[in-house]
């Protein structure tokens, strides 16, 4: 999420503007800590979320996040 919300704040956005996620995950026993990071970086009017596990294993992937946030 670090390097997301940099990435969104050098496009000239920010968490605070996002509208949707989407987090692709390699090991579905992850989904709960992922939740759990989720709650601590938006603790109130959270962005939507879609969540999925990856059909195929990538080596070294473990997560993979897709954001979409206003301007």
């Amino acid at each position: 999420m670090t390097n997301v919300q940099a990435i969104l704040e050098a496009a000239g956005s920010s968490l605070a503007k996002a509208v949707r996620f989407t987090v692709v995950l390699a090991d579905e026993d992850d989904f709960a800590g992922m939740n759990e990071e989720w709650i601590r970086w938006f603790p109130s009017d959270p962005p939507a979320q879609q969540g999925a596990k990856l059909p195929a294993r990538i080596p070294g992937l473990k997560v993979s996040i897709a954001a979409v946030a206003e301007a």
